[in-house]
């Protein structure tokens, strides 16, 4: 008897998987993100990333409508009804009743019906050349996520995080790192108090310093695969990897971000392997080609980019991070040159930058916000420019170089498909277009005044 009744018993168990735990604790638990920090901690990029967001969002909730049957939007329209009704009133105890908010204060009622559930940031730097400043704002965006909210109080902003980098290219440069995340503090210290890196007690206050700098750099984990395949691969282990307590001391921190430079390393090797197996497959019969594909028993491009998304999202999904990344791409308009000032909110350039994105389906529908990196040119000399107006001209000219100024702005390839509040958006931050300027001693981002 006692056998049937643990069988019985059993019977009624409901088995949960760790990503549903997870994803019903992050709603029970929301993060401590403050209302004065977005997700990438850049107020420029916050902004536009809001802006794309909505029409994300939006696009997301019409097509789960659209998936689901009238009936089902009918029952769901109902149970939604139910629960405002019967948790609105304060003498149910069920939830905490908000006298305030006429609403009730659960964190997962509120987060549930009352919150829209914004998606994960995505965002995609591209550029038509090499050395255009894309990886110094992954720099940037990095610092500012495993910097600490404050040091030696003094507000710095950043999220005491931790980041997943994945180097493709080889060039990841800690030492860059550290210089980067160093002139966020001082520029934070320097705008607290203009004279405070002019006095002598500033020496201890670096050497401080450079400690808190060591420790947050062990907090970026970087991996170097070598193929498309083996990212792939680095990706579906970073579950185990960051589980691992005793491989990292990254433990009580979230993770804030997954960056890849670059994403497009690898696109023309995988492209010559795909070539090569479709030419493979001339001749052979169908169903073979398609039981052999089933099990990844032969290379397909647009296969293996697609586990690619579908492990972002699974991780994104998991740990709520954002994914930062670069690609180099070849096809399009780019910016005019211009030499004059293009801060962020300075005059929109007359001619619209566009470039269009050269990842393969379905990383086209991928990233949420698109941004184009270039870098500031001095206008060439005219032609009949004499060689006294050249020398005249050379400090100036040697002055704007030395400035050190990057250009970012918003990838308008598709803006014919966007929502007329996403058009306006964009427009009322310059069209998008913001600059920075990268030097030896780190990296500027003119803060917005709006």
């Amino acid at each position: 008897m006692a056998a049937s009744l643990g069988v019985s018993s059993l019977t009624e168990v409901h088995l949960e998987g760790l990503d549903q735990l997870l994803h019903d604790l992050a709603n029970v638990c929301p993060s401590n993100e403050t209302t004065e920090s977005g997700p990438l901690g850049v107020p420029i990029l916050d902004a536009l990333l809001e802006v794309f967001m909505l029409k994300t969002l939006r696009q997301s909730e019409h097509t789960q409508r659209h998936l689901q049957s009238p009936a089902q939007r009918e029952q769901n329209r109902l149970d939604n009804e139910e629960m405002i009704f019967h948790s609105a009133d304060p003498e149910n105890d069920m939830l905490p009743f908000d006298p305030e908010t006429g609403r009730p204060s659960n964190a997962f009622f509120s987060d549930s019906v009352y919150r829209r559930k914004k998606p994960s940031p995505v965002v995609e730097i591209s550029s038509s050349v090499s050395a255009a400043g894309k990886s110094q704002l992954l720099y940037y965006l990095t610092a500012s996520m495993i910097l600490p909210r404050s040091y030696q109080n003094l507000p710095i902003g950043g999220k005491e995080a931790a980041v997943i980098w994945i180097d493709t290219d080889d060039r990841f440069d800690a030492d860059r790192l550290r210089v980067v995340a160093r002139g966020i503090v001082h520029q934070a210290r320097q705008t607290l108090d203009p004279d405070a890196l002019n006095e002598d007690a500033g020496s201890s206050f670096d050497e401080d310093l450079e400690v808190m700098l060591v420790s947050c750099l062990q907090h970026v984990h970087v991996f170097c695969p070598q193929s498309s395949s083996a990212v792939l691969v680095t990706l579906r282990s970073l579950d185990s990897y960051l589980y691992d307590l005793p491989r990292h001391n990254s433990a009580s921190r979230p993770l804030q971000m997954l960056c890849i430079d670059s994403a497009t390393a690898f696109f023309w090797q995988d492209k010559l392997r795909d070539e090569i197996a479709r030419t493979e497959d001339i001749g052979r019969p169908r169903v073979q080609v398609d039981e052999e594909r089933g099990l990844n028993h032969s290379f397909y491009l647009s296969d293996l980019y697609t586990e690619l998304v579908k492990e972002l999202k699974r991780l994104q999904s998991r740990f709520g991070c954002a994914v930062v990344y670069t690609t180099t791409v070849t096809t399009g308009r780019l910016p005019p040159n211009n030499s004059g000032p293009v801060g962020p909110y300075d005059r929109v350039p007359s001619r619209t930058p566009s470039l269009k994105p050269a990842l393969p389906a379905p990383w086209g529908n991928f990233p949420i916000l698109r941004l184009i990196a270039y870098r500031d040119t001095v206008r060439p000399f005219p032609p009949a420019a004499s060689i006294d107006d050249a020398e005249r001209d050379a400090s100036m000219r040697q002055d704007v170089v030395h400035q050190g100024k990057f250009s970012a702005c918003i990838n308008t390839w598709d803006r014919e498909e966007w929502p007329r509040r996403v058009a306006d958006g964009v427009d009322w931050y310059n069209g998008g277009s913001f600059a920075f300027y990268v030097k030896d001693g780190g990296i500027t981002m003119p803060q917005p005044d709006r």
